[in-house]
């Protein structure tokens, strides 16, 4: 019978420890845990041997079990042992225990390091591609709120960070009838107009459900007040992406040098601002 032990409860877990992940089988993961555990009752071994002597008690778990163990698998957990060994704070976490977190489509991978969303808990990117997923889905809640509320036009304007190759992405999810680009300056500013939507917006406005960036954005909060309770007639909205939470190349180099597949070409941080301005459909009276 292969190694089991107790499952953690990945979401119960502060952020700060569970913000790096790799997943791997659960027999690996709990030979990894023995091993640590062993580890910390044993006197240290030479410097510069941490990783060797982890993966030696690890082996010396699973050993009975290593020819069901995938390559790519063993590999994940040396990257994972040598990643620890260098002081980067990633969590091995069980199959089992990834169960209740969404990854993207053909995910989670066993040589590969997640990425956990920054507002939404269940949530995990891949690290090459956590900027670009985190930034759509913070501008696609944007426009949710926005269409929630009754908005009947939205202008999308570029102050500075992404722009075009954002922009085409997000203006076709919205439907290509309901899209007029603009290109060139917006008058004498060096901003420009990204897309224009108008919508057929008679509903009554609401916020929608689910919304994860909505609570930290007291400007936000406030467009969407003056709406409901004062029948707000036109808006200007900021979409704001500053922080890399520590998703940068430093962290790209340390997971590269441990041996972590990133999930594709990473993609840095790009400080970002886009304004959404536009009008709600009148209220009926």
């Amino acid at each position: 019978m292969m190694p089991k032990g107790p499952l953690l409860d990945i979401l119960s877990l502060p952020s700060a420890q569970r913000q790096l992940i790799i997943v791997q089988p659960d027999h690996v993961v709990v030979a990894a845990r023995e091993a640590e555990k062993t580890r910390a009752e044993s006197p240290p071994p030479a410097a510069g041997n941490n990783a060797q002597f982890m993966m030696a008690l690890i082996m010396a778990v699973i050993s009975p079990w290593s020819l069901l163990i995938s390559t790519t698998a063993l590999e994940g957990v040396k990257a994972w042992a040598k990643a620890r060994e260098g002081g980067l704070d990633i969590l091995l976490i069980a199959h089992s225990e990834a169960a209740p977190l969404q990854f993207p489509p053909g995910h989670p991978r066993t040589q590969t390091m997640y990425v956990a969303h920054p507002a939404a808990s269940s949530v995990y990117y891949t690290t090459a591609s956590f900027h670009r997923m985190a930034f759509e889905h913070k501008f696609s809640e944007a426009i949710r709120l926005l269409m929630g509320l009754g908005a009947s036009r939205i202008t999308v304007e570029h102050i500075r960070g992404w722009s075009e190759e954002f922009s085409t992405a997000f203006s076709m999810g919205l439907g290509s009838e309901k899209i007029k680009a603009s290109a060139g300056a917006n008058g004498s500013t060096s901003s420009k107009i990204l897309f224009n939507a108008t919508f057929q917006n008679h509903s009554a406005p609401v916020i929608p459900e689910g919304l994860v960036w909505y609570p930290h954005e007291p400007t936000w909060q406030t467009i969407a007040a003056g709406r409901l309770k004062h029948g707000l007639q036109e808006f200007s909205l900021n979409v704001t992406y500053e922080d890399d939470f520590g998703v940068n190349a430093g962290l790209k180099t340390r997971a590269q040098g441990a041996g972590f597949e990133l999930g594709g070409s990473f993609e840095d941080h790009v400080a970002t601002v886009w304004t959404l301005q536009g009008e709600f459909t009148p209220r009926e009276r």
